[in-house]
This record gives structure tokens, sequence and C-alpha cells, in this order.
């Protein structure tokens, strides 16, 4: 039975966001770390296993185009409730239709399961928004970093998925059913409420312990202004691209680092999968301490430090041939890649009354580099090498250094971090 809303703390509704976070990232976690059972099942090329990717991503995609609409008309506990049962259908036929070789109705399948991943994507990450307002403190790096724990988690299960020769369809319908389940526990602590009935600012230190007690939403006044419409919201929009340069940033690292390494420095499979994970420890770590770091710092000078720092480790992969420098460059890279997405989100939250179709806007932009990442570096690294085809990174990276101040916390003006919210 749910909890009533009277009922709900701002740190029992970050504690169920923070699970679903984690469940989630554990989920799409195994489906990455089967895909090469499954190209092996399948006999597919890279191209092919590339191709596959790129429909989950469009469905993925078109769920954010609609997202906004849904996590407005039913809410955003419902609109996750939602999305794990859509991903718990789609994932687990998608793969069973692979394995026996039907790709076009099992690629279909995925695109749908990227569809409702999306929407509860979007769904958590306004919840998660508006919970941090509640207590107070930022907290959305820490929900990140949970997302981060669980794909890394997943993929020591499908490790041993791998060595106990589970088949693909049954790892992922059982993996898929525990986590329709602890949703459906986790939701329970997530308010019924609108994100737009958040009150605007943090609550006071000194009453954000008890029940959330958030009024209901007035009725419209007739005459009322048009829709807000976030892609036409320029704040909005270059949010949305300072967070595409960072997820490019990482995505490219997660997608083609290994193959660097072991493609231009001689990196045997192991040692250019360890660089990896070099990275994804780097990146968790920031997103644990994130919280803190946004408090000392704000989101402007953290954006612009995170540029700095990946772009520093993308160039010392390039020009420093030594082993010790590529895992000191993927640390690097880690660290400047961990927050661009998380601050994106809840700079996109700000405002309560447009928290739902700003973090679907800045998510669908972020998500564009999901697509066009992996076809441009593979582009540029067939003609030039993938070390360097890295090295255009930098140019977004840049961009990143001077857009930044889009993000800034309400209330600061420039050379001010006033307003952003505390943490503890």
């Amino acid at each position: 039975m749910a909890a009533k809303d009277t009922e709900i703390t701002p740190q029992r509704w970050t504690i169920a966001v923070l699970a679903v976070f984690l469940l989630f990232g554990f989920g799409f976690g195994n489906w990455l770390a089967r895909i090469p059972a499954v190209r092996d099942h399948l006999g597919a090329s890279t191209f092919e296993m590339s191709v596959i990717g790129l429909v989950l991503a469009s469905g993925s995609v078109l769920g954010l185009v609609f997202a906004g609409q849904t996590v407005t008309l039913i809410g955003p506990r419902r609109a996750i409730l939602f999305g794990a049962l859509g991903q718990a259908v789609f994932m687990p036929l998608g793969a069973t239709l692979l394995w026996f070789d039907l790709r076009i109705p099992g690629m279909l399948a995925l695109a749908c399961f990227g569809f409702f991943f999306s929407t509860s994507d979007v769904a958590m990450n306004v919840s998660g928004a508006a919970a941090e307002r509640a207590l107070g403190k930022s907290r959305m790096p820490i929900l990140h970093g949970g997302y981060s724990l669980g794909g890394v988690s997943a993929m020591g299960l499908g490790a041993l998925a791998e060595h106990l020769r589970v088949p693909v369809p049954i790892h992922l319908a059982v993996v898929f059913a525990f986590i329709v389940a602890a949703i459906a526990l986790a939701v329970r602590w997530i308010p019924r409420v609108e994100p737009t009935a958040v009150p605007d600012g943090p609550v006071p230190a000194s009453t954000n312990t008890g029940p959330i007690h958030l009024p209901p939403l007035p009725p419209a006044p007739s005459g009322a202004p048009a829709a807000y419409n976030p892609w036409r919201d320029p704040r909005i929009i270059v949010i949305g691209l300072v967070a595409m340069s960072l997820s490019f940033t990482e995505g490219t690292a997660t997608d083609w680092l290994p193959l660097a390494l072991a493609d231009h420095r001689g990196f045997s499979n192991p040692a250019a999968a360890l660089a990896l994970g070099v990275f994804f420890v780097a990146m968790l770590s920031t997103r644990a301490a994130g919280s803190v770091l946004l408090a000392r710092f704000g989101r402007v000078t953290i954006l612009r430090a995170s540029a700095v720092t990946a772009g520093v480790g993308i160039v010392l992969m390039n020009v420093l041939p030594f082993t010790w420098a590529a895992y000191a460059s993927a640390a690097l890279w880690g660290i400047g890649s961990a927050l661009g997405f998380p601050i994106g989100v809840s700079a996109a939250a700000d405002d309560p009354a447009k928290a739902v179709r700003g973090v679907a806007t800045v998510s669908a932009i972020a998500y564009a580099a999901f697509l066009i990442g992996p076809m441009a570096i593979g582009f540029l690294g067939e003609h030039f090498g993938l070390l360097r085809a890295f090295l255009p990174l930098i140019g977004l990276l840049v961009f990143v250094v001077f857009a930044a101040r889009a993000a800034r916390e309400p209330g600061a003006g420039p050379g001010t971090q006033a307003g952003r919210v505390e943490t503890g």
C-alpha cells in the first residue's frame, strides 16, 4: 500500500528516488553486459550491433519527445512505474526475438524498451530535482551516481551469467522481474503530487525533516497564456547543449576508449578494459562528491572545471605514450565527464512550474549525443585513428566553458553563486 503524501519526508523521498536510479542503471547495465553474448550468438558484425544500438537509442529519443506530456499527465510516480513495467516487457521480449534470429521484430521491441526507458528517465529526474528542492540540499549528482553504481554492479552479474552460460533472455527476464518488484516498493515513498506543486525555493533547513505538505495546484485562470514551450527558451536550449557536450564526452570514452588503447597503444584487452574501469570509478567517485562540490563552488565553476579537466585528460591521452599516462588520463576524463548531465537536469528544473518540460527537453538534447556520437567518432577514427578522433571533443568542451553561465543558480548574478541549495 502506498504511503500517504503527508507521511513522506524529503529524506525518504530522496532515498526512494536514489533506489529508482540505481535499479534502472542496473537494468540497462545488464543489457550492456550481455551484448557480446548476443553478438556471438547471432554471429553479427560490429556494424549490425551498432544498428541495434541505434534503433534502441532512436526509441529513447522518441520517448523523450512525449515524456514531458506523459509525466505531466500522470505524475512522476506513476510514470516511473509505467516505465518500469514497459521495460520489463520489452527488454526480455527483444532479447528473446533476437536470440531466435528475428532481428527486425527484436529491434522494434528494443525501440519500445527505449521509449519506456526514456519516459521513466525523465520522471525520475523530475522527481529527483523536486526532492532536492524539498530537502534544501543538492542531491542530483548522488542520484546519478546511483545510476552509475547500478550499471557497474550489473557488469559483475553479467559476467557471472556469462560464466554460467545463462541464456540472455532468461537472464534479462529474471533481472527485470526483480526490478519491477523493487520499483513498486520504492515508489511508495515518492509523492503523488505533480512536480509543479513543489514550493518555489528550498525548504528551510530547520523544517525540512518532517512530512512534506505540498498544496494542490490552483486552477489555470481564464485567458491564461499559451503552454510553455521549452524549445523556444534559449536558456533551456543552451543548458541542453552543455549537457549534450559532456554526455558526448562521456559516451565517447565508454564506446571507444578500450579499442583505441588496444589499437594505438598496444594494450591487451584486459589492460584496455582496466582503463575503462578507471574511467568509471573516477566518474562514480566524482558524482558521490558532487553535492559537496556544488555547495562549495556552484554550478558554473564546476561545469567549467569539468570541461577543463576532461579536455586535459583527452589531450594527455593523445600526447603521452605511457601506460601510466593512459590510466591517469582516463581518470581525468571520467572526473570531467561526471557532473554535466546531473547539473543540466537540476538547472532545467529550477522553475518548478516548467520543470517537467524543461527536464524532458534537456534530456532529449543530451540524448542526441548517444545517437550521433558512436557513428561520428567511428567515422573519424576510420580516417584518422581513434585517438585523434577524440580531439574534436575539445571544441565541445570549450563551448561548455563559455556557455556554463546558463546553468547558474536562481538569483545568482555574474560572479556570485548566491541562491544555490546547501548540502550536508
